[in-house]
């Protein structure tokens, strides 16, 4: 399950896949910098000349059942040298849907932060990251409906949200331990901003990862609960609908 945590790196608590060479290890990052990648309660599949494992799955495969219905961690830790690892991915983009031909998402390895280590003063180094665009969603990480559009159009045709974006978020807490936020707020720096007709949407690089693919849904009338999030990386969502896990 991925946690926030009181760090730079935005991959800390996140599970994650680590490639080097033929094998994928797939385990909670846990601690990063410029010369070692610690994961912790790690599975590890490995292809050999012909192109599959011990087991007879070829590494998409294992990485898509991985995503689906989680990893059983073998090993407590795992200690990757961080120049070795040629992509360092989130497990939740391995998931292809029930009955899809696993894909391989894009490489993508975020710099590492070189803090945690004697010999640079104790400075953090700024660290940024890439979204990859989200399947079935041209370039952008995130979809709103037509409904949605128009809602957040009426409302920053207000005086008080003029010239603001629409700022989508997650935060610790909740029932399932993460919720969505929603608010009207200026772009800063860091922001991953996402042009939609008539407004963007802005995301901050540690939401960015738990948001890639959302969809965002607005129900108006009576029987309508609001702002909405379809989010194909939750993997339990309480009844409110504000609150997920991953």
């Amino acid at each position: 399950m991925g946690t926030f945590h009181d760090t730079s790196d935005p991959l800390h608590g996140i599970t994650v896949v680590a490639r080097v060479k033929n094998a994928v290890h797939v385990g909670l990052c846990h601690e990063r910098d410029d010369r070692i990648t610690l994961l912790v309660g790690v599975d590890s599949h490995e292809e050999n000349a012909d192109g599959v494992g011990e087991d007879g799955r070829t590494n998409a495969q294992f990485l898509d059942r991985a995503a689906k219905l989680g990893v059983w961690g073998k090993q407590e830790r795992v200690a990757l040298e961080t120049s070795a690892i040629e992509s360092l991915i989130p497990l939740n983009q391995y998931y292809s849907g029930p009955g899809a031909t696993p894909a391989e998402p894009a490489p993508e390895v975020a710099p590492a932060p070189s803090n945690s280590r004697p010999g640079n003063g104790g400075q953090p180094t700024e660290l940024t990251t890439t979204a990859p665009a989200a399947s079935g969603n041209g370039d952008k990480p995130v979809t709103l409906t037509d409904s949605a559009c128009a809602e957040v159009r009426r409302l920053l045709d207000s005086d008080e949200n003029r010239h603001k974006g629409l700022r989508l978020g997650v935060a610790g807490g909740g029932c399932s331990g993460l919720v969505y936020k929603v608010e009207f707020d200026s772009q800063t720096e860091g922001d991953l901003v996402v042009p939609f007709e008539g407004f963007d949407v802005l995301l901050d690089r540690k939401s960015t990862i738990y948001l890639r693919g959302v969809t965002l849904d607005f129900q108006a009338g009576l029987s309508g609960r609001g702002f909405q999030f379809k989010n194909p990386n939750a993997s339990n969502t309480c009844g409110c609908g504000e609150s997920f896990a991953v």
